[in-house]
């Protein structure tokens, strides 16, 4: 008996190395998935005041890590500083997400606060019921990173945004994956950022029309920006992962054969 994604062929643009998940749940319903990253994650140097941050980490209160990136090139500094990981124990950790949270295992430590929701938005709601007047949050994030939890929690505590790491188009794109999306030769593009997104659009905008892209979104934040540029993304992912992403495929693909039968 086939399965319901066999012979079909989707494209994710996380970046590498980071779609095995994604590839292993779309293989098990006999998909193929073919990366093709269209951001790349580097670390950034520090400037002095970032090294002074770290060097007076036992003065914040809360440090805030919204996705894996962060967390990791934080630890890295941190670990170039002082040589290991450990963290003052009056120090407690809030993160977006259930994988950001078990990353934390690697360090030897955990979060006193997880959020489950999807966006910034749904931390912000929460967290800042958990931040004390005048505590002190430290946010280790990215160049392209939003503001909007600190901009709320901005409200009721100090917070102190350092960047750790950029988000950049790679210098090389694979060519295969990009020929079948000009030659019109997928089933779904998978997109997991804004950043991701527009790097996408500049990859092929001159080649093609772009609203005709067939786009599978992360969540409300992606799916935003792919509208603002024009695009009906197909679907939406309820949750943020890996898991979201095939669930949501897999329910698409179930609607579209009920409807054909």
């Amino acid at each position: 008996m086939s399965k319901l994604l066999e012979n079909k062929v989707f494209i994710s643009t996380r970046p590498a190395g980071q779609s095995a998940e994604l590839e292993s749940l779309l293989s098990e319903e006999s998909a193929t998935l073919i990366s093709m990253p269209t951001i790349e994650i580097r670390p950034l140097p520090l400037d002095e005041f970032a090294w002074l941050q770290l060097k007076n980490i036992d003065s914040f209160n809360w440090i805030v890590f919204t996705s894996p990136n962060g967390l990791k090139f934080f630890f890295a500094r941190l670990f170039d500083l002082q040589n290991n990981y450990g963290l003052p124990e009056h120090l407690k950790i809030a993160v977006v997400g259930k994988k950001t949270a078990a990353h934390l295992e690697c360090y030897g430590t955990s979060a006193e606060f997880i959020n489950l929701g999807n966006t910034a938005e749904d931390f912000s709601a929460d967290f800042i019921n958990r931040v004390n007047v005048g505590e002190r949050v430290l946010f280790p994030i990215g160049n392209l990173a939003r503001s909007v939890i600190e901009d709320k929690i901005s409200k009721k505590a100090i917070c102190t945004r350092v960047l750790f790491y950029e988000t950049v188009i790679p210098d090389a794109i694979k060519d295969d994956a990009l020929q079948l999306i000009l030659n019109d030769q997928y089933d779904m593009i998978i997109l997991t950022s804004p950043s991701g997104c527009s790097n996408l659009l500049q990859l092929v905008s001159e080649k093609m029309d772009t609203t005709k892209l067939r786009l599978v979104c992360i969540g409300q934040t992606t799916s935003a920006e792919v509208i603002r540029s024009g695009i009906e993304p197909l679907i939406t992912a309820g949750m943020a992962n890996s898991q979201g992403i095939s669930s949501a495929i897999i329910n698409y693909f179930q609607k579209k054969q009920l409807i054909t039968n």
